[in-house]
């Protein structure tokens, strides 16, 4: 880990264990604003991690925001959390003021240079996280060129419908029409240098991230309960193939904490989209096999509302289709790979290790 890492690690984590109990993100998903929690996040200034220090931030990278989103999966944090970090690294970049206040995130297909020229917007998102809780959300969406475009839109623009993902967080419908830029105070912002689709990859990594800790608690569930759990005599832990189940998610949470890593240290440039790509892959991959081998080992009870097994496994099988499932990241891989040059995989297995 960097200087930065490791204590916000362990900043984020003391604070979770103390304030994100079962009964709180249970709480959330039956509806109500988890608002003591969020005052809590608000001191760790998640929107301010990615701002260099000379702009007033913390001058973290993207391996101190994935250190954040892990412990935030692992205690399934029910709040934008990795939506702040992203949103506050965008509008820095767009060189705009840092959001106050929970944010949402959408990456949409609105062509958002023709809406600044144009001086008016039309939004019709849906699934978009908290976004009727939300202080507002940031849009990125394409241009006329290959750079992104940025709009932060403050939640008095929009009407928002409430929905649910089946992770039970808020996945809002969010619309306005023909709104007027200038008379809403907002404009329109270039992202010189950044394409909608290396926005997407961060997004993706920050949900990688958040399933590489999700699969974590539930090993940690997992490992509790074998060694609890008696039959015939003995606990199911001693038993030959239970112990080849728990190394096999073992397995699995090491890989998505790996990959997710290499990709957080993955510079911009030529082989970030297939590191970026490969760390949600290989998440997404980790999520569903961890999720079927943890209900495995937990039986009839890892199935009940009362046992928080459920709150982890329902978010890693959300989360590994949101911003790219398996197969969207394979396609892109693959592109990504050609469009680097690599004659075969390991070409360029070769070419991205020894940069």
């Amino acid at each position: 880990m960097s200087d930065l890492a490791r204590p916000l690690a362990e900043a984020a984590e003391r604070l979770f264990a103390q304030r994100c109990a079962t009964a709180v993100v249970g709480a959330a998903e039956a509806g109500e604003w988890p608002q003591a929690l969020w005052q809590h996040i608000e001191e760790l200034a998640p929107a301010q991690l990615l701002v260099p220090e000379d702009r007033g931030g913390a001058g973290g990278d993207w391996f101190d925001a994935c250190a954040l989103a892990e412990v935030a999966g692992e205690f399934n944090v029910p709040l934008p959390l990795p939506e702040s970090v992203l949103a506050g690294w965008l509008l820095d970049n767009a060189d705009a003021p840092p959001p106050k206040g929970p944010v949402g995130l959408a990456l949409t297909s609105t062509n958002l240079a023709s809406a600044a020229a144009a001086g008016h917007v039309t939004v019709d998102e849906r699934a978009v996280p908290w976004g009727a809780a939300a202080a507002g959300v940031v849009l990125v969406g394409p241009g006329e060129g290959d750079d992104a475009w940025l709009l932060f839109l403050p939640r008095r623009t929009y009407a928002a419908k409430p929905g649910r993902a089946p992770a039970g967080d808020p996945r809002d419908h969010i619309t306005c029409h023909k709104l007027a830029l200038a008379q809403a105070g907002i404009r329109c912002h270039r992202l010189p240098g950044r394409r909608a689709a290396d926005v997407k990859g961060r997004a993706a990594l920050l949900r990688a991230a958040q399933i590489a800790g999700a699969c974590r608690r539930i090993l940690d569930l997992s490992l509790a309960y074998t060694s609890e759990r008696v039959q015939f005599g003995r606990t199911i832990g001693q038993f030959q193939s239970v112990q080849h189940q728990l190394a096999q998610l073992a397995e699995e949470v090491s890989a998505a904490r790996v990959a997710v890593r290499a990709a957080a240290q993955t510079p911009d440039g030529p082989w970030a989209i297939p590191a970026l790509a490969a760390a949600k892959m290989r998440a997404g991959e980790a999520a569903g096999l961890g999720a079927r081998i943890a209900h495995q080992l937990h039986g009839a009870i890892g199935v009940t509302a009362e046992h928080p097994l459920h709150q982890s496994t329902r978010r890693l099988l959300a989360w590994r289709d949101e911003h790219g499932a398996e197969a969207w990241w394979s396609r892109t891989l693959v592109q990504a790979l050609r469009d680097a040059g690599a004659p075969g995989a390991w070409q360029a297995v070769v070419a991205a290790t020894s940069r």
